[in-house]
Protein backbone atom coordinates (compact mmCIF):
# COMPACT_ATOMS: atom_id res chain seq x y z
CA UNK A 1 0.00 0.00 0.00
CA UNK A 2 1.12 3.07 -0.81
CA UNK A 3 0.36 6.48 1.53
CA UNK A 4 -1.04 9.60 -0.24
CA UNK A 5 0.66 11.96 -1.84
CA UNK A 6 -0.88 14.60 -0.29
CA UNK A 7 -3.38 14.65 3.32
CA UNK A 8 -6.25 15.75 2.77
CA UNK A 9 -5.90 19.22 4.95
CA UNK A 10 -2.97 19.69 2.17
CA UNK A 11 -5.33 19.54 -0.38
CA UNK A 12 -7.90 21.48 0.98
CA UNK A 13 -5.46 24.67 1.65
CA UNK A 14 -3.77 23.92 -2.27
CA UNK A 15 -7.37 24.52 -3.57
CA UNK A 16 -8.69 27.03 -1.58
CA UNK A 17 -6.61 29.47 -1.25
CA UNK A 18 -5.94 28.98 -5.24
CA UNK A 19 -10.07 29.87 -5.64
CA UNK A 20 -9.24 32.50 -3.00
CA UNK A 21 -6.31 33.95 -5.21
CA UNK A 22 -8.72 34.08 -8.56
CA UNK A 23 -11.42 35.33 -6.57
CA UNK A 24 -9.24 38.26 -5.16
CA UNK A 25 -7.22 39.13 -8.66
CA UNK A 26 -10.23 38.22 -10.66
CA UNK A 27 -8.25 36.88 -14.12
CA UNK A 28 -10.00 36.39 -17.33
CA UNK A 29 -11.08 32.84 -16.73
CA UNK A 30 -12.92 33.54 -14.03
CA UNK A 31 -14.92 36.83 -15.41
CA UNK A 32 -15.63 34.74 -18.29
CA UNK A 33 -17.45 31.74 -16.38
CA UNK A 34 -19.03 34.38 -14.40
CA UNK A 35 -17.31 33.65 -10.91
CA UNK A 36 -16.94 37.02 -9.46
CA UNK A 37 -18.40 39.01 -6.96
CA UNK A 38 -20.35 40.79 -9.56
CA UNK A 39 -22.31 37.51 -10.52
CA UNK A 40 -22.19 35.65 -6.31
CA UNK A 41 -24.34 39.67 -5.71
CA UNK A 42 -25.94 39.83 -9.24
CA UNK A 43 -29.71 40.15 -7.68
CA UNK A 44 -28.07 42.31 -4.54
CA UNK A 45 -25.98 44.60 -6.84
CA UNK A 46 -28.41 45.40 -9.46
CA UNK A 47 -27.70 46.94 -12.49
CA UNK A 48 -24.62 49.17 -13.22
CA UNK A 49 -25.96 50.42 -16.80
CA UNK A 50 -29.06 51.85 -14.55
CA UNK A 51 -27.45 52.68 -11.21
CA UNK A 52 -23.89 53.18 -11.79
CA UNK A 53 -22.96 54.71 -8.33
CA UNK A 54 -25.21 52.40 -6.27
CA UNK A 55 -23.95 49.53 -7.86
CA UNK A 56 -20.31 50.06 -7.14
CA UNK A 57 -21.13 51.37 -3.79
CA UNK A 58 -22.54 47.84 -3.04
CA UNK A 59 -20.12 46.16 -5.32
CA UNK A 60 -17.13 47.91 -2.98
CA UNK A 61 -18.83 46.70 -0.18
CA UNK A 62 -19.50 42.96 -0.86
CA UNK A 63 -15.90 42.42 -2.06
CA UNK A 64 -14.57 44.19 0.88
CA UNK A 65 -16.74 41.90 3.09
CA UNK A 66 -16.44 39.06 1.19
CA UNK A 67 -12.23 39.25 1.14
CA UNK A 68 -12.26 39.86 4.60
CA UNK A 69 -13.98 36.26 4.75
CA UNK A 70 -11.87 34.72 3.37
CA UNK A 71 -8.99 33.65 6.03
CA UNK A 72 -11.95 32.97 8.68
CA UNK A 73 -13.30 30.79 6.04
CA UNK A 74 -10.09 28.52 5.91
CA UNK A 75 -10.35 28.04 9.63
CA UNK A 76 -13.98 26.53 9.42
CA UNK A 77 -13.16 24.84 6.39
CA UNK A 78 -10.04 22.97 8.00
CA UNK A 79 -11.95 21.98 11.11
CA UNK A 80 -13.60 19.66 8.83
CA UNK A 81 -10.41 18.19 7.60
CA UNK A 82 -8.45 18.10 11.01
CA UNK A 83 -4.73 19.46 11.53
CA UNK A 84 -2.27 16.80 9.88
CA UNK A 85 -1.65 18.93 7.09
CA UNK A 86 0.76 20.59 9.94
CA UNK A 87 2.13 17.94 10.32
CA UNK A 88 5.31 17.96 8.20
CA UNK A 89 6.61 20.62 10.11
CA UNK A 90 7.41 18.74 13.13
CA UNK A 91 5.62 21.41 15.57
CA UNK A 92 4.27 20.18 18.81
CA UNK A 93 0.92 19.67 19.41
CA UNK A 94 1.13 22.71 21.64
CA UNK A 95 2.80 24.91 19.03
CA UNK A 96 -0.22 24.16 16.70
CA UNK A 97 -2.79 24.52 18.73
CA UNK A 98 -1.28 28.26 19.77
CA UNK A 99 -1.04 28.51 15.94
CA UNK A 100 -4.49 28.25 14.99
CA UNK A 101 -5.99 29.80 18.14
CA UNK A 102 -3.68 33.18 17.20
CA UNK A 103 -5.10 32.43 13.58
CA UNK A 104 -8.30 32.43 14.65
CA UNK A 105 -8.13 35.18 16.34
CA UNK A 106 -6.49 37.33 14.10
CA UNK A 107 -9.52 36.50 11.17
CA UNK A 108 -12.06 37.34 13.30
CA UNK A 109 -10.45 40.27 14.01
CA UNK A 110 -10.74 41.24 10.94
CA UNK A 111 -13.64 39.96 9.84
CA UNK A 112 -15.54 42.26 12.06
CA UNK A 113 -13.45 44.73 11.15
CA UNK A 114 -14.69 44.86 8.15
CA UNK A 115 -18.13 44.28 8.74
CA UNK A 116 -17.71 47.33 11.47
CA UNK A 117 -16.53 49.86 8.66
CA UNK A 118 -18.96 48.31 5.89
CA UNK A 119 -21.88 49.17 8.99
CA UNK A 120 -20.19 52.19 9.28
CA UNK A 121 -21.04 52.91 5.51
CA UNK A 122 -24.12 51.95 5.77
CA UNK A 123 -25.22 54.67 8.12
CA UNK A 124 -27.33 57.14 7.16
CA UNK A 125 -28.15 55.50 3.52
CA UNK A 126 -24.73 55.24 2.48
CA UNK A 127 -23.62 58.70 3.01
CA UNK A 128 -20.49 57.64 5.03
CA UNK A 129 -19.04 55.34 1.75
CA UNK A 130 -16.41 56.75 0.61
CA UNK A 131 -17.68 57.20 -2.49
CA UNK A 132 -20.26 59.29 -1.51
CA UNK A 133 -17.64 61.62 0.24
CA UNK A 134 -15.84 61.75 -2.74
CA UNK A 135 -19.23 62.93 -5.09
CA UNK A 136 -19.87 65.35 -1.72
CA UNK A 137 -16.35 67.64 -2.50
CA UNK A 138 -18.11 68.29 -6.24
CA UNK A 139 -21.83 68.67 -5.13
CA UNK A 140 -24.01 70.46 -2.09
CA UNK A 141 -25.74 66.77 -1.95
CA UNK A 142 -23.72 63.65 -3.30
CA UNK A 143 -27.24 62.17 -4.47
CA UNK A 144 -27.20 65.03 -7.42
CA UNK A 145 -24.09 63.50 -8.37
CA UNK A 146 -25.23 60.00 -7.95
CA UNK A 147 -28.27 61.36 -10.71
CA UNK A 148 -25.95 62.95 -12.76
CA UNK A 149 -23.23 60.04 -13.00
CA UNK A 150 -26.38 57.30 -13.63
CA UNK A 151 -27.60 59.72 -16.32
CA UNK A 152 -24.44 59.89 -18.00
CA UNK A 153 -23.44 56.69 -17.97
CA UNK A 154 -26.24 55.25 -19.82
CA UNK A 155 -25.06 57.73 -22.69
CA UNK A 156 -23.43 55.20 -25.62
CA UNK A 157 -20.70 57.38 -26.10
CA UNK A 158 -18.86 57.34 -23.54
CA UNK A 159 -15.34 56.02 -22.99
CA UNK A 160 -14.70 52.77 -21.78
CA UNK A 161 -11.16 50.98 -21.12
CA UNK A 162 -11.08 47.19 -21.74
CA UNK A 163 -13.79 44.48 -21.10
CA UNK A 164 -16.60 44.88 -18.20
CA UNK A 165 -13.69 43.93 -15.36
CA UNK A 166 -13.33 45.48 -11.88
CA UNK A 167 -10.38 47.84 -12.97
CA UNK A 168 -12.00 50.06 -15.87
CA UNK A 169 -10.93 53.72 -16.78
CA UNK A 170 -14.29 55.54 -17.58
CA UNK A 171 -14.96 59.20 -19.34
CA UNK A 172 -18.48 60.42 -19.73
CA UNK A 173 -19.95 64.18 -20.26
CA UNK A 174 -18.70 65.41 -16.73
CA UNK A 175 -16.31 62.93 -14.74
CA UNK A 176 -13.59 61.21 -14.91
CA UNK A 177 -14.09 57.33 -13.32
CA UNK A 178 -11.67 55.08 -12.13
CA UNK A 179 -13.03 51.71 -10.78
CA UNK A 180 -11.19 49.23 -8.18
CA UNK A 181 -11.92 45.91 -6.12
CA UNK A 182 -12.37 48.47 -3.27
CA UNK A 183 -12.75 51.92 -4.30
CA UNK A 184 -14.09 53.96 -7.05
CA UNK A 185 -12.65 57.38 -7.75
CA UNK A 186 -14.82 60.08 -9.47
CA UNK A 187 -13.23 63.45 -10.79
CA UNK A 188 -15.09 66.20 -12.28
CA UNK A 189 -13.66 67.37 -15.70
CA UNK A 190 -13.63 71.04 -14.52
CA UNK A 191 -11.75 70.48 -11.66
CA UNK A 192 -8.77 67.93 -13.06
CA UNK A 193 -5.70 68.89 -14.45
CA UNK A 194 -3.99 66.14 -16.73
CA UNK A 195 -0.64 65.02 -17.90
CA UNK A 196 1.02 62.26 -19.56
CA UNK A 197 3.40 60.44 -16.66
CA UNK A 198 4.84 57.78 -19.26
CA UNK A 199 4.63 55.31 -21.98
CA UNK A 200 5.29 51.22 -21.72
CA UNK A 201 5.69 49.31 -23.98
CA UNK A 202 5.76 45.45 -24.53
CA UNK A 203 6.79 42.51 -26.99
CA UNK A 204 3.48 41.11 -26.95
CA UNK A 205 4.60 37.79 -28.99
CA UNK A 206 8.98 36.99 -29.51
CA UNK A 207 7.98 35.49 -32.79
CA UNK A 208 6.32 37.92 -34.22
CA UNK A 209 7.63 41.21 -32.46
CA UNK A 210 4.28 42.73 -31.93
CA UNK A 211 4.43 45.13 -29.69
CA UNK A 212 1.78 47.47 -27.66
CA UNK A 213 1.61 50.40 -26.32
CA UNK A 214 0.32 51.70 -22.66
CA UNK A 215 0.18 55.52 -21.73
CA UNK A 216 0.13 56.03 -18.13
CA UNK A 217 -2.42 59.64 -17.75
CA UNK A 218 -1.90 61.31 -14.45
CA UNK A 219 -4.83 62.52 -13.06
CA UNK A 220 -5.08 65.23 -10.24
CA UNK A 221 -7.26 66.93 -8.83
CA UNK A 222 -7.90 70.48 -7.81
CA UNK A 223 -10.25 69.16 -5.26
CA UNK A 224 -8.70 68.02 -1.91
CA UNK A 225 -8.93 64.28 -2.97
CA UNK A 226 -5.63 62.02 -3.70
CA UNK A 227 -4.86 62.12 -7.17
CA UNK A 228 -4.27 58.65 -9.65
CA UNK A 229 -3.21 57.27 -12.82
CA UNK A 230 -4.96 55.65 -15.22
CA UNK A 231 -3.58 53.34 -18.19
CA UNK A 232 -4.68 52.41 -21.28
CA UNK A 233 -3.90 51.50 -24.83
CA UNK A 234 -2.15 54.12 -27.26
CA UNK A 235 -4.51 53.05 -29.85
CA UNK A 236 -6.88 54.29 -27.55
CA UNK A 237 -6.08 57.74 -26.83
CA UNK A 238 -7.42 59.48 -29.01
CA UNK A 239 -10.93 58.15 -27.86
CA UNK A 240 -10.10 58.95 -24.50
CA UNK A 241 -9.44 62.15 -25.55
CA UNK A 242 -11.95 63.08 -27.46
CA UNK A 243 -14.59 63.02 -24.43
CA UNK A 244 -12.30 65.25 -22.48
CA UNK A 245 -13.24 69.02 -21.67
CA UNK A 246 -9.10 69.04 -20.76
CA UNK A 247 -6.15 69.06 -22.31
CA UNK A 248 -3.64 66.81 -21.33
CA UNK A 249 -0.13 67.75 -20.97
CA UNK A 250 2.34 66.17 -22.75
CA UNK A 251 6.35 65.98 -22.15
CA UNK A 252 8.27 66.60 -25.52
CA UNK A 253 10.02 63.46 -25.44
CA UNK A 254 7.06 61.29 -24.60
CA UNK A 255 5.76 59.32 -28.08
CA UNK A 256 2.34 58.13 -28.34
CA UNK A 257 1.85 55.75 -31.07
CA UNK A 258 -1.82 55.84 -31.47
CA UNK A 259 -2.36 53.83 -34.30
CA UNK A 260 -0.79 49.95 -35.96
CA UNK A 261 1.38 51.70 -38.27
CA UNK A 262 3.13 54.41 -35.59
CA UNK A 263 3.83 50.75 -33.75
CA UNK A 264 4.87 49.27 -36.38
CA UNK A 265 7.60 51.86 -37.33
CA UNK A 266 9.05 52.18 -33.69
CA UNK A 267 9.72 48.85 -33.93
CA UNK A 268 10.91 49.00 -37.50
CA UNK A 269 13.39 51.64 -36.15
CA UNK A 270 14.71 49.33 -33.40
CA UNK A 271 15.13 46.65 -35.71
CA UNK A 272 17.18 48.68 -38.57
CA UNK A 273 19.32 49.86 -35.21
CA UNK A 274 20.39 46.65 -34.84
CA UNK A 275 21.41 45.52 -38.41
CA UNK A 276 24.99 46.50 -39.52
CA UNK A 277 25.79 49.95 -41.12
CA UNK A 278 26.15 50.44 -44.47
CA UNK A 279 29.62 52.19 -44.36
CA UNK A 280 30.28 54.90 -47.35
CA UNK A 281 33.13 57.55 -47.85
CA UNK A 282 33.68 60.45 -45.34
CA UNK A 283 31.88 63.49 -46.26
CA UNK A 284 29.91 61.96 -48.96
CA UNK A 285 26.22 62.73 -49.18
CA UNK A 286 22.93 61.67 -51.24
CA UNK A 287 20.79 64.68 -50.51
CA UNK A 288 17.07 64.41 -49.34
CA UNK A 289 14.33 61.68 -49.54
CA UNK A 290 12.59 61.63 -52.16
CA UNK A 291 9.63 60.35 -50.10
CA UNK A 292 9.44 63.42 -47.89
CA UNK A 293 11.68 65.69 -49.36
CA UNK A 294 12.59 66.85 -45.18
CA UNK A 295 14.84 64.26 -44.09
CA UNK A 296 18.28 63.22 -45.65
CA UNK A 297 18.84 59.77 -47.53
CA UNK A 298 19.98 57.43 -44.24
CA UNK A 299 18.93 54.00 -45.53
CA UNK A 300 20.46 52.07 -47.59
CA UNK A 301 19.11 48.18 -48.78
CA UNK A 302 21.94 45.68 -48.50
CA UNK A 303 21.53 41.66 -48.41
CA UNK A 304 22.48 40.62 -45.14
CA UNK A 305 20.00 37.86 -44.00
CA UNK A 306 21.48 35.02 -45.70
CA UNK A 307 24.35 34.44 -47.90
CA UNK A 308 24.04 35.84 -51.23
CA UNK A 309 22.82 32.72 -53.19
CA UNK A 310 20.11 31.97 -50.31
CA UNK A 311 16.72 33.06 -49.81
CA UNK A 312 14.58 35.08 -52.04
CA UNK A 313 16.51 38.77 -50.60
CA UNK A 314 18.83 40.33 -53.35
CA UNK A 315 21.60 43.32 -52.65
CA UNK A 316 19.61 46.55 -53.88
CA UNK A 317 21.65 48.39 -56.54
CA UNK A 318 20.22 52.07 -55.75
CA UNK A 319 21.81 54.27 -53.94
CA UNK A 320 20.66 55.51 -50.81
CA UNK A 321 17.39 57.86 -51.76
CA UNK A 322 15.01 57.06 -49.06
CA UNK A 323 15.32 58.10 -45.05
CA UNK A 324 14.34 55.52 -42.66
CA UNK A 325 10.95 56.45 -41.83
CA UNK A 326 9.55 56.79 -44.92
CA UNK A 327 11.20 53.15 -45.62
CA UNK A 328 9.48 52.04 -42.86
CA UNK A 329 6.04 53.38 -44.21
CA UNK A 330 6.99 51.89 -48.06
CA UNK A 331 7.23 48.54 -45.99
CA UNK A 332 4.44 48.52 -43.86
CA UNK A 333 2.55 49.45 -46.98
CA UNK A 334 3.34 46.35 -49.14
CA UNK A 335 2.23 43.98 -46.01
CA UNK A 336 -1.00 42.13 -45.07
CA UNK A 337 -3.09 45.08 -43.58
CA UNK A 338 -5.34 42.85 -41.46
CA UNK A 339 -2.27 40.71 -39.83
CA UNK A 340 0.26 43.46 -38.49
CA UNK A 341 1.50 40.85 -36.11
CA UNK A 342 3.14 39.54 -39.25
CA UNK A 343 4.91 42.40 -40.59
CA UNK A 344 7.83 42.39 -39.00
CA UNK A 345 8.56 38.96 -40.65
CA UNK A 346 7.32 40.12 -44.10
CA UNK A 347 8.68 41.13 -47.43
CA UNK A 348 9.02 43.91 -48.97
CA UNK A 349 10.41 44.94 -52.91
CA UNK A 350 12.69 48.17 -53.58
CA UNK A 351 10.66 51.37 -54.50
CA UNK A 352 12.43 52.09 -57.60
CA UNK A 353 14.22 48.60 -58.47
CA UNK A 354 11.76 46.27 -57.36
CA UNK A 355 14.62 44.17 -55.67
CA UNK A 356 12.98 41.97 -52.61
CA UNK A 357 14.20 42.77 -49.10
CA UNK A 358 13.36 41.95 -45.73
CA UNK A 359 13.57 44.14 -42.24
CA UNK A 360 17.27 42.01 -42.01
CA UNK A 361 18.49 44.43 -45.12
CA UNK A 362 17.64 48.00 -44.03
CA UNK A 363 21.03 49.31 -43.13
CA UNK A 364 21.82 52.89 -41.25
CA UNK A 365 24.30 54.78 -43.51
Amino acid sequence: MYAPLLSPAVAFSFFYWLVAFCFVVAPTEFQSSGVTIQSLFASWLGSESIDFVNYHIKRTTATTLFHASLPLGYFIGMTFVGESGLEFFELSEWAIHTGWQIYFYTACSLFIGCATLVYYWHMNEWSNHPIAKNLSLYCESWRTGLLEINAEFRSIDKYTSGPSGTSRTIVVDNWIIKTGAYSVKFVHQDHVVLSVGKTEEYQVSPDTMTTVQYVRINVNPLKPQSGFSVRILSTEYSDFKAKLRTEIYTLPNVTIHQTSGELFLSAFRDQVEQNPLYVVDSGLTFGSCIGCHDKAANVKLTKQCAEPDDGDCKSCQCPPMWCLECMGRWYASRQDQARPESWLGGFATCPMCRSRFCMLDVSAI
